[in-house]
């Protein structure tokens, strides 16, 4: 009994740390944009950027390498210019869009970035992001291999690799990040 009152004493003695609640951005358009970059002919910038999704996006303000992302896109959202390439994009020799009308990412933070599972044209493979914070923002960017994906069309006239950048508003974010 002793014992219990001593520890009970300097558990009232010791700061207290109160844990920050985690902050939940939800990713809509309009707080967020999902872009991609494909290289024709390994020189001609592409990009295309999709204009549906939903998802959840949480974080520890006082320690930001603790987060956790869920995001799901529908495909036939993409819009590239000119529309003649979006459709080419969205058809069978690529995204498939009729197929595979969905895409989702799920991941969590750690030290290097965000490390999850993409789902894209019907496979699932383990796939990064490195992040970039600002006090009101972030930008989580990674670089996909096609082929990884099922999606071997024109490797030449369209290049072997994609690079997808997601951007969210933080709001009101209390920190700068790592």
């Amino acid at each position: 009994m002793r014992y219990a009152i001593l520890f009970g004493v300097l558990a009232l003695l010791l700061p207290r740390h109160s844990a920050a609640a985690d902050v939940s951005v939800e990713l809509l358009p309009g707080r967020s944009a999902i872009a991609f970059r494909a290289y024709g002919i390994g020189l001609l910038p592409l990009d295309g950027q999709f204009t549906h999704f939903h998802g959840r996006f949480s974080y520890d303000p006082e320690a930001p390498t603790h987060c956790a992302v869920a995001l799901q896109v529908d495909v036939a959202s993409l819009a590239v210019a000119p529309a003649t390439v979006g459709e080419t994009v969205l058809g069978p020799d690529f995204l498939d869009a009729a197929e595979f009308p969905r895409l989702a990412y799920d991941g969590v933070c750690g030290i290097g970035g965000l490390t999850g599972r993409l789902t894209m044209h019907g496979v699932t493979r383990p796939f990064a992001l490195t992040l970039d914070w600002a006090p009101d923002s972030l930008v989580a960017a990674g670089q996909l291999r096609r082929t990884d994906w099922g999606m071997t069309a024109m490797p030449i006239l369209v290049g072997s690799t994609v690079r997808i950048e997601v951007s969210v508003r933080l709001a009101g974010a209390p920190h700068a990040g790592p």
